[in-house]
């Protein structure tokens, strides 16, 4: 923890430093902006002696500005098509007022909302388009207009001039189109402003009548426990049988209008949805290929059931995520193209699903897609109150008859051994059942704004639970994907890490769909925006604490940006960091990742400090003074903490140790285990860490066993008596050496006499090997060369000195205590 304070303190030095300095560099810019403006360039006639030139350069800009003005074949389609879109409006708004005037359900209101949201979007798609028309010709005029007085100028020069006739002929042509294409600029943008009222003007009644309908749906009307019903026992059944016209697209015919219209108006969304496509076939192959080049060969159940999906059920999976995309690449279609992607959904999230499930369980999805069609046939349908009534009821026994054949019995059922999710559903039982009881009294009562809720928890909350239960799924098996991608580039991370690291994103992919679950869940049964309101509410109070005024989402916003900044670089540090990095298309070397890593974790830790800092409402410009005080402790006391943090990066990018290198230090050898900012960790041999200050690092004598290559020499000294053969010995080192598998055969290894020593003859033996091998190629080598001069009888002497002593310094009691002793030889008698 104080590692992770002193290396934000470090960031927060260096951001304010940059905060002072940009604030000079803006300063300086908007003068410089201001310069600019003035000297901003007037059109000046040609010189004669460059007009021929010129005027070749005028007519090729003539053509293309010609042929830009032709390819506008987009505003011609919504010139055309913009007084039969108009009509169509004006239609469905008579449409839309009848409409309000009857008593349509919910679901019926909601799908009109999306219907008239789908042609503000048409007209918003024509709006944005004649917008890039219109601001393109704006551009276009005043390069015009520039051009047109430059050579009205010239003209009027070459006059003065009194050029050739034919010159001036050709330079008042060009002047002469100029002026004419700046009419039909003119002319066009015209055109575009009378396109953008009509547009504009349409988009305000489609607003009107979106309100409208809006205000409507969330009238007293539509409340839940509103009673807008008599009760079934007091209805009149006699107009059963009786009609209601449709509305708006909501005939199969009018949504295969909808749908042709729709497609052509979405040309561009459509070339987008062909690269989603092959951007999720690819990638389920390539993950494909590396899950079957993994051979962790875990055992763990549950991840090898992931694995499985994308293993086995390849085309299931791109066939489910491209429809998936494909709902929301296309937003605002018509209904029956929504329900017809919804339906093949819920086709492919079934044989997703179904392997998971047991026993008669493995028929829920089926019955899901059951329940599914039994909802949308009643849109089509368009019942009148009475038969909407009748529909819900079968809908209601319906849905009871499905979990009873689920769950009965219910004792034995819920004493199955299921899956936690399995577990849960079935302890949700009286749950449902509940809602389905809601549901028929209400009903049967005439609070049918509870019962179509209730039939609505039922209905579309199952088919939530599948699809999303199918992403989560196929997202197990993406990221085990990834993760075995990983894991193969980067050889030198261990197994244990990597099932600990599965569990965890795994862990983590739950907590996100239940999240997502939820969000779409509220969203269903209308209360995600009620939710959302009071919480902005509430975190919205000010709190005032001396003059310090605050909200509760300030603190949220400032603590959420922080903790989101920690955990993308955590993530980037473990795709990054690390050894040497292997893609499909390029190799980085060794410490290129980490640099890589250091500068974008840098770069996220400084953005997310800015961000954190502006949801605390806090003006950066009251920094300044902070930091005149801060350069001062810099200066002063902060030199050494500045001095590691430049020499951090100095290592990080001039890359002199990188992590996993073998190096020495003063009398420190190990191995470099982290670099940091401010110091970096080296392991030695002796099972310690010892954390070294990058400045030593930088200002040292340092060596490194392994920057370039990770071999290293081995020299061992032999000596051999005097007597010996010295070819002989040369050879049998030579032999000895290059039967030892650790010893590399290229560089060849040496064996060399090297001097005649004192009491034996000296050899040098010579040999490279790997730095790991190093200390056991060199005992494992000593000791066959010494098996091998016991077999030859080869004779590795001991060292011997001759000591002589004179006469005159021999001590006759000396002598005899040394005879005594056994130090000297006894002295002849003769």
């Amino acid at each position: 923890m104080l590692r992770i304070i002193k290396q934000y303190f470090s960031l927060i030095l260096f951001l304010t430093s940059l905060h002072v300095y940009s604030q000079g560099i803006v300063q300086t810019g908007t003068g410089s902006a201001v310069v600019d403006s003035v000297l901003a360039k007037k059109p000046e006639a040609f010189p004669v002696i460059n007009i021929i030139e010129e005027i070749g350069v005028a007519n090729d800009d003539i053509k293309e500005i010609e042929q830009k003005m032709e390819l506008e074949q987009s505003i011609a389609r919504i010139d055309s098509l913009l007084p039969v879109y108009t009509e169509t409006i004006q239609e469905r708004k008579v449409q839309a007022t009848n409409f309000l005037g009857r008593s349509p359900n919910i679901e019926q209101v909601d799908n009109q909302i999306k219907s008239w949201n789908r042609y503000r979007d048409f007209f918003e798609n024509f709006q944005t388009t004649i917008n890039l028309f219109a601001e393109r010709n704006a551009l276009l005029r005043e390069s015009i207009e520039y051009n047109e007085k430059t050579w009205e100028l010239t003209y009027q020069n070459a006059e003065q001039k009194e050029v050739p006739v034919n010159l001036l002929i050709n330079v008042k042509s060009v002047w002469d189109n100029y002026k004419e294409i700046e009419t039909i600029v003119t002319d066009k943008n015209t055109k575009y402003l009378n396109l953008q009222s009509q547009v504009s003007s349409q988009i305000n009644v489609i607003d009107e009548v979106i309100e409208s309908l809006k205000s409507l749906r969330y009238s007293e009307v539509y409340q839940i426990l509103y009673l807008r019903n008599q009760p079934l026992w007091k209805t009149s059944f006699k107009s059963f049988r009786d009609t209601v016209e449709k509305e708006g697209d909501e005939s199969i015919s009018q949504n295969f209008t909808a749908i042709r219209t729709y497609t052509r108006a979405k040309e561009n969304t459509i070339y987008l949805f062909v690269i989603v496509v092959a951007l999720i076939f690819f990638g389920t192959r390539v993950l494909k290929k590396n899950l079957l080049k993994d051979q962790s060969g875990k055992v763990d159940a549950n991840l090898q059931r992931a694995k499985d999906i994308i293993l086995k059920d390849t085309f299931l999976v791109i066939f489910f995520l491209v429809l998936l995309s494909a709902n929301y690449i296309f937003i605002n279609t018509p209904k029956l193209w929504f329900d017809s992607i919804l339906f093949l959904v819920l086709i492919g999230a079934a044989f997703l699903v179904r392997p998971y499930m047991t026993g008669r369980f493995r028929y829920v999805p089926y019955l899901v897609i059951a329940i599914f069609i039994l909802n949308v046939a009643k849109t089509y349908l368009w019942l009148t109150p009475i038969q909407n009534r009748v529909y819900l009821l079968i809908q209601t026994f319906v849905f009871v008859g499905i979990l009873a054949y689920i769950t009965y019995p219910y004792k034995v059922t819920s004493k199955l051994n299921l899956s936690r999710f399995g577990s849960l559903l079935i302890r949700l039982t009286p749950v449902f059942y509940l809602i389905l009881i809601i549901a028929f009294i209400s009903n049967v009562l005439g609070y049918t704004n509870l019962t179509e809720v209730c039939i609505k928890i039922i209905n579309q909350g199952s088919e939530l639970t599948i699809i999303f239960y199918a992403i989560l799924i196929i997202a197990y098996g993406l990221a085990l994907g990834f993760i075995s991608n990983h894991y193969r580039r980067k050889i030198d991370l261990s197994a244990l890490s990597r099932t600990g690291l599965e569990l965890k994103v795994m862990r983590a992919i739950r907590i996100v769909i239940m999240a997502c679950w939820l969000y779409y869940f509220l969203n269903l049964v209308d209360l995600y925006q009620p939710l959302v309101s009071t919480f902005d509410n509430i975190l919205s109070i000010p709190y005032k604490v001396g003059s310090v005024t605050f909200t509760l989402g300030m603190i949220f916003g400032f603590i959420g940006i922080l903790a989101a900044s920690f955990l993308i670089t955590g993530i980037i540090s473990f795709l990054l960091d690390g050894q040497e990095i292997k893609l499909n298309f390029i190799t980085l070397p060794k410490g290129v990742p980490a640099a890589i890593s250091l500068v974008i974790r840098y770069f996220i830790l400084a953005l997310g400090f800015v961000l954190a800092i502006s949801a605390l409402g806090i003006d950066l410009s009251k920094f300044n003074l902070l930091a005149g005080a801060l350069g001062l402790g810099i200066g002063f006391g902060l030199q050494n903490v500045v001095s590691n943090f430049i020499s951090g990066i100095i290592l990080v990018f001039e890359r002199p140790i990188l992590t996993g290198d073998v190096v020495e230090v003063n009398s420190l050898l190990g191995i470099v285990s982290k670099i940091g900012v401010r110091s970096s960790r080296i392991s030695t041999y002796d099972g310690s860490e010892v954390v070294v200050p990058n400045n030593n690092l930088i200002s040292n004598d340092l060596i490194n066993w392994t920057l370039s290559n990770n071999i290293r020499r081995n020299e061992i000294w032999i000596g051999a008596s005097y007597g010996s053969d010295p070819n002989q010995v040369l050879e049998v080192l030579l032999d000895v050496v290059s039967e030892n598998k650790m010893v590399l055969k290229n560089p060849a290894p040496m064996a060399l006499f090297d001097k005649f020593g004192e009491s034996a003859l000296s050899f040098r033996l010579l040999f490279w090997v790997y730095f790991k091998n190093s200390l056991k190629s060199k005992s494992d080598v000593s000791i066959a060369i010494y098996n091998r001069f016991e077999e030859l009888g080869i004779e590795i002497p001991l060292p011997q000195r001759v000591v002589r002593l004179s006469k005159s310094d021999q001590n006759p009691d000396t002598l005899s205590n040394d005879f005594m002793s056994g130090d000297l030889p006894p002295k002849n008698p003769e």
